[in-house]
This record gives C-alpha cells, structure tokens and sequence, in this order.
C-alpha cells in the first residue's frame, strides 16, 4: 500500500509548527531552573555574610567578657591580699599585746557602749559586720567582743556570722581567756564546716591544748590542719608541731 502524499505533507507541516512551541517550552523550564539557582546561591551567600558576622560579634564578646573576667580577678586577688594583711597586722597587734600583759588585764564592758563609741546605725549586714570589726582595728576589743556578739543575735546564718565567731574567739584567745576562745573556735569548726576562716579556728583550738598542755589533743589538732588545708595556716600547724616536739611531747 503506497503512502498517501497528502497525508505526509500535513505530518511534516504538524511538525514544523509545533517544534517552535516545544522549544520554547523547553527554554522558559531551564531560564526558570537558572533564576532558582541563581536565587538559591544569593540566599546562601547572604546567610554566610550573617553568620560570619555573627561570629565576629560573638568573638568581639568573648574578648570582652574575658577582659572582665582579667580585670575582676585581678581586683578580687587585691582584696585578698588586703584582707590578709589587715588580719595578719591585728593578730600581730593582739599577740604583741598579751605579750605584754596588758590585755589580759582589760575587763570586758558588759554595760551599753557609750555614745561617743556606739557603733553607727547602718543598714546591711556587710555594714554591720564591718563596724563591728572596726572596733577592732581601733584596739577596742572589748566593744568588739560585745558587737560581734550583737551582730551574731542578729545574723546567725548570715555571709560574715563565721567571721564574727572567729574574731570573738581570736580576741579571747589573745587575752588569756581560753575557755571562750576554745568555745568560739569549736562553734566555727562545728557549724561553718566550710567556712574560710575554719583552718585559722583548727589552728587556734590546737594553740589552745598547746598551752593546756594537751599536747596529744593539739598534735592531732595540728595534723588535721596539714592534711586538709593549704597556705599560711598549715605553714602555721607545722612550726606547731616542730615547738611541741623541741619541747620534747
């Protein structure tokens, strides 16, 4: 069966005019796949730009806080230092004393502090402490004995209450009263097991059998301070230990 001419003719013309439309179909798919791609990278390109700076930022941040973290560290070590100078000059001053026996001679005030001395109203624990405290620096032991206890009436849990207790039976102790200093030191070993001040309290209780003569009781008190505590006060606990054994205990 021979083709028919005509039939050829309207296939060929179906395919001419039909192939512009599917070219033209074909374009307009991959311009649009090249627009979303295009688009796709630009959206990429402007989340990197964000989180790189973002990352800077964050590093400018760092930088900072740890220039604080310096400047902070660097303060709170002078504070430090301060305080243990001050503690360490009035302990001297308190030893110096009893050496010479005049504190133990100094009668505790009981009555009201006078009003030339009345420790200045002041709101704030730290206020108070710091009055309290003070008096003795002023070589006012006796009104500082009686603040202290004052203080502790009315903060017994509070953030100085374990200095307070220390100072009350350091004073005591440097005036010859051994009863209450050993009370006061085992207060703070007792109840402010973590407290700062408890290794200076262990060493105090361990004087206290020195002079009772307890040697035993201060040599364990003595090793107790070695094995659990750094610093001044251990270095204090072994020239304890070396004066007990030259005594010969």
């Amino acid at each position: 069966m021979r083709d028919n001419p005509l039939l050829i003719v309207a296939a060929l013309v179906a395919t001419v005019v039909s192939f512009p439309t599917f070219a033209k179909s074909s374009n307009q798919s991959l311009e649009q796949r090249i627009e979303k791609l295009e688009l796709q990278e630009k959206n990429r390109t402007e989340i990197q730009i964000r989180l790189s700076q973002q990352v800077d930022s964050l590093q400018k941040e760092v930088q900072e806080l740890r220039a604080l973290a310096e400047e902070q560290g660097y303060k709170i070590k002078q504070l430090q230092d301060r305080q243990r100078d001050l503690y360490g000059d009035i302990e001297r001053r308190l030893s110096a004393l009893q050496a010479s026996g005049t504190t133990a001679k100094t009668p505790v005030n009981n009555a009201a502090l006078t009003a030339d001395s009345k420790i200045p109203v002041q709101k704030g624990e730290r206020q108070e402490y710091e009055a309290a405290f003070a008096l003795v620096r002023d070589n006012q032991y006796p009104k500082a004995i009686e603040a202290f206890e004052a203080f502790l009436q009315k903060y017994p849990k509070g953030s100085f209450s374990d200095n307070a207790i220390f100072w009350i039976g350091q004073i005591h102790f440097v005036q010859g009263d051994l009863t209450n200093g050993e009370k006061n030191f085992s207060n703070l070993v007792e109840n402010f097991p973590k407290s700062s001040k408890t290794s200076a309290a262990l060493v105090g209780l361990a004087k206290i059998k020195q002079k009772q003569e307890k040697w035993q009781e201060a040599k364990e008190l003595y090793n107790r301070v070695i094995d659990n505590y750094t610093g001044a006060q251990q270095q204090l606990a072994r020239k304890g230990l070396e004066d007990i054994k030259k005594a010969g205990h």
